[in-house]
């Protein structure tokens, strides 16, 4: 009898005993859970800002408790005790609600989880890709997105079209990341949408003086002001259309009343001879030269009339003294390298070239208030064509797809134009720290560009004194310019005449014409190059 009550006991001590420890158990269970939710939450938190404040500010009620801890604890009421010491883990419990609120990073993990399961896109550990980070780029659209998982790089590249309508992306590129495990997606939303081809229709040119547009992103179209940038770099591979948005902006100030010039050393293939009545194409050294000092006198004498005039940019100035505007004058040049890039010309030749690059980086630094533009292509970015002082005075970069980062990198200072998709026209525009992916205008000389409209448009310029001061180039068997300019400028100083007993003054300001005279032109040139073209202001 002793012996069952003993064995009883025992059963009895054993159970309650399992009991105990299945009860201690369940607390380390709930406690284990519970910390693992504050720190979850406490690691959304720490990404996302409103929710670290939320945090911050759950500390008010244990401090609120404390102030008042007197009402909770002389209080006889045992609850209130209760109340007062559970206030002061109320932090942790807002962490442990935050862990269960759903981000965006959660909602995407499920998102692709369920996509990778219906595709049955498992690795050799039956496990679907783990996603590690999503970078998102507003500007040019590209996401970078990285997944870890147990899934060859092949395979990932032959489920392209899977992947693709399963996740509602567009998927430009799919590299090997730091190991072998973590691949990396280049990327474009499913809605992200950008014409892979826009015609050019003169119902885009803007009405403001200097405002040029070049193109159509995701949220419409992209404008360069020349008032406020006053240059243009534009580079890409060859056949990207980097010489397409050259003639597209060209147009565009035509047609706003500018005078045009028009470098390329490839015999002036790129500008045929359409262009040649509306402006000069320069295809020697020689010519350039001459031009590019003509233009950095020209900046000066602008500057001047600014300063004299009280004026802070070409803008002011024409409003000041309608009648006398000064013309926005455009260079563009079809190739930068060809007057950078010394490489293998004679002394002569270089030392001109030499010329050439300072007077160009004069314009660049010095041009900003005067009209005068530089828009300017290249084919082959490297340090030697784009030097420090184009780099640093040409605000507006647009940049065509390079296979070689080290090109974007100098266009753009950053690699995003290796990303860029396979589409013809498709570019980066960058000014200042953003970087956009645009489309950009199809500008089909055959199509676009009429000279007749050029034409009307310097008719309707026309001021009662019709004046030239075009730099020609002669078309001769030397191909050189030849030109006589005689330039008469006077300016008769402001004259203040002041009544003391009006009280008011009066202030002229007399500025003669500019008179220039091209003697020497021969006879090929006035009928193949500059027929029709009339004679208009070049100040």
């Amino acid at each position: 009898m002793i012996f069952l009550s003993s064995d009883w006991e025992k059963k009895v001590n054993q159970e309650i005993e399992n009991g105990f420890n299945a009860i201690i158990n369940e607390i380390a269970n709930v406690l284990r859970i519970f910390f693992f939710r504050v720190g979850l939450g406490f690691k959304k938190s720490w990404k996302n800002k409103k929710l670290f404040i939320g945090f911050f500010l759950s500390f008010l009620i244990p401090i609120a408790t404390r102030i008042k801890s007197d009402y909770f604890l002389v209080d006889t009421k045992f609850y209130f005790k209760i109340i007062y010491f559970s206030t002061f883990i109320v932090p942790l419990f807002y962490m442990v609600i935050v862990s269960f609120i759903k981000n965006k990073e959660d909602k995407r993990n499920a998102e692709y989880r369920l996509a990778f399961e219906q595709l049955n896109f498992v690795g050799s550990d039956s496990k679907t890709p783990i996603l590690k980070s999503f970078i998102e780029d507003k500007g040019t659209r590209i996401d970078e997105i990285t997944f870890e998982s147990m899934i060859p790089i092949e395979t990932w590249k032959s489920y392209i079209p899977q992947l693709q309508t399963s996740l509602n992306i567009s998927i430009i590129s799919i590299e090997q990341g730091a190991s072998k495990r973590i691949v990396i997606i280049k990327s474009m939303a499913g809605d992200a949408k950008i014409p892979k081809y826009l015609p050019w229709d003169d119902k885009y040119i803007e009405e403001q003086e200097g405002v040029v547009v070049v193109g159509q992103t995701f949220s419409g179209n992209i404008k360069i002001d020349l008032n406020k940038s006053p240059h243009i770099l534009s580079a890409g591979e060859t056949g990207s259309g980097k010489s397409v948005i050259l003639r597209c902006i060209l147009w565009q100030l035509l047609k706003q009343g500018a005078i045009a010039y028009m470098v390329d050393f490839k015999g002036g293939v790129e500008f045929g001879l359409e262009y040649e009545k509306v402006g000069q194409v320069i295809t020697e050294v020689n010519a350039a030269e001459k031009l590019f000092k003509y233009l950095v006198d020209e900046n000066a004498k602008r500057l001047k009339l600014l300063r004299e005039s009280g004026s802070k940019n070409i803008g002011e100035y024409n409003k000041k003294f309608e009648g006398e505007e000064l013309k926005r004058i455009i260079v563009v040049i079809d190739e930068l390298a060809e007057l950078m890039d010394k490489t293998g010309v004679d002394d002569e030749t270089r030392a001109k070239l030499v010329r050439i690059e300072g007077y160009t980086s004069t314009l660049a630094r010095l041009s900003r208030a005067t009209g005068i533009n530089l828009c300017i292509g290249v084919q082959r970015p490297d340090a030697k064509v784009i030097t420090g002082q184009i780099k640093n005075n040409v605000p507006v970069r647009i940049c065509g797809r390079f296979a070689d980062s080290k090109a974007s990198e100098i266009v753009l200072s950053n690699t995003k134009a290796k990303d860029l998709p396979e589409v013809k026209g498709r570019f980066l525009f960058k000014l200042g720290a953003d970087t956009v992916q645009f489309q950009a205008f199809y500008f089909d000389d055959d199509k676009h560009f009429i000279p007749s409209k050029i034409f009307k448009v310097r008719e309707a310029f026309k001021d009662n004194e019709n004046k030239n001061n075009l730099i020609d180039e002669d078309s001769s068997e030397n191909k050189t310019i030849e030109n006589n300019t005689k330039e008469t400028i006077n300016l008769v100083k402001e004259k203040v005449e002041v009544n003391n007993e009006e009280k008011k003054t009066k202030v002229n300001i007399i500025k003669e014409d500019v008179e220039v005279k091209n003697d020497e032109i021969s006879e090929k040139s006035k009928g193949e190059k500059f027929n029709n073209i009339g004679k208009f202001d070049y100040k």
